[in-house]
Formats: C-alpha cells, sequence, structure tokens
C-alpha cells in the first residue's frame, strides 16, 4: 500500500501505540482491534496499513533496530580508539533498554521463543549484527593474551543491558544503567586494556 505523509504518520502511530501494548501487557495483548480503538481508527483501517499481525510486529522489530544500530554505527564510523567505541556503545544500548522500560529484549525473548520464523530471522539478525559489532571491538582492544575470548566479553556486556531489562520491569531500579555505565562499565574497559600491552591508551 503506497502511503504519503499523512499515511506515514498513522502507520508510526499505530506502531508507537502497540509498542505500548507490548510494552504493558507482551505480545498476547497485542491485538489489532486494540491498536485500531486506541489510535481512533477502525479494524478496517488499521489493516490497511498492516495486512495481519506478523507485518506489525516486523514493523516493530525494523523500528527497535533502527533505535538501537543507528547510533552505534554512528559509534563506529567515529575516529575514536576502539576501547572509548566500546564503553560507549554499551553504555548507549544500557540507555536505550532504560528508556523503552526493558521493552526491547522482552520482546525479542518472545518473539524468538515463537513460531514465526521471519521474526524468528528478524530477531537474530539484529543479535548478530550486534554481538559482531561487540567482538570486534573487543577484540581490537584485548588483543590475543589468552584470557577471555572477545565472544565472552561481548556476552557480558550483552548481559548488563538483560540485568537492565529485567530490573526495568520489575521496577527495581530506576538507576542501575547509569552506575553500571558510570562505574563498572568503565572498569571493565580499563581491566582490560590493563591486561594486555597497550600502555599507551590507558589513562
Amino acid at each position: 500500500m503506497a502511503i504519503g505523509k499523512k499515511g506515514k504518520k498513522r502507520q508510526d502511530q499505530i506502531i508507537n501505540e502497540a509498542m505500548s501494548l507490548i510494552r504493558q501487557g507482551g505480545i498476547k495483548a497485542l491485538t489489532m482491534r486494540k491498536v485500531a480503538d486506541i489510535v481512533g481508527i477502525n479494524e478496517a483501517t488499521a489493516y490497511r496499513y498492516f495486512p495481519d499481525k506478523t507485518a506489525l510486529l516486523t514493523a516493530i522489530t525494523e523500528k527497535i533496530k533502527a533505535a538501537l544500530m543507528g547510533p552505534i554505527k554512528q559509534l563506529l564510523e567515529s575516529d575514536l580508539p576502539p576501547e572509548v567505541k566500546l564503553e560507549k556503545i554499551v553504555a548507549v544500548h544500557l540507555q536505550f533498554v532504560h528508556e523503552s522500560n526493558g521493552l526491547p529484549l522482552v520482546f525479542m525473548a518472545e518473539v524468538a521463543s515463537g513460531n514465526v520464523e521471519v521474526l524468528v530471522q528478524q530477531i537474530r539478525g539484529i543479535i548478530q549484527s550486534y554481538q559482531e559489532v561487540l567482538e570486534g571491538l573487543v577484540a581490537e582492544v584485548i588483543g590475543a593474551d589468552g584470557g577471555p575470548s572477545a565472544q565472552e566479553f561481548a556476552t557480558l556486556f550483552f548481559g548488563m543491558a538483560t540485568a537492565i531489562a529485567i530490573q526495568r520491569r520489575l521496577g527495581i531500579s530506576t538507576q542501575a544503567h547509569k552506575d553500571l555505565a558510570g562505574s563498572m562499565l568503565p572498569f571493565i574497559v580499563k581491566s582490560m586494556l590493563d591486561g594486555n600491552n597497550h600502555p599507551e591508551r590507558r589513562e
């Protein structure tokens, strides 16, 4: 369906309201009828923008990908040292998870456990892309010293974001992302540098 500027605005509104429903009750809470009611249109009109629930979930996945990977791509293309890129990228991820109330990781987990292959492939692609970014930067920072691998460090950083998502969903902490980004993350990156032969890059 070809849509103009007004149609694009309506489409974005549907996506945003759908994300809000998922944030509150998971994917099971999302129906086209509920979204249409919230947006103020009839269900048939909603289906003109998204022919089925899978199409809407696909659009949500793409929005999450753009929101996360856009800033990361900018940092990757910068002239910053790899350890600074790594620290900033992980901090961006932590902030992203915090501001979205843990929605992306919860959404990804629900999709991954489902049986809609196109969505599973989308989620797998996002996670693999981010994992490759982390592993590439970690490899530049640690070199080859026989310690923890780039994959292990990347998994650690990914786990930090997962912890933030769980805490946000349970209402445990509103400060953890800042604590991790402000103290633990710099400590880990500095330890990675200190454990390798990069004296010129240490503070």
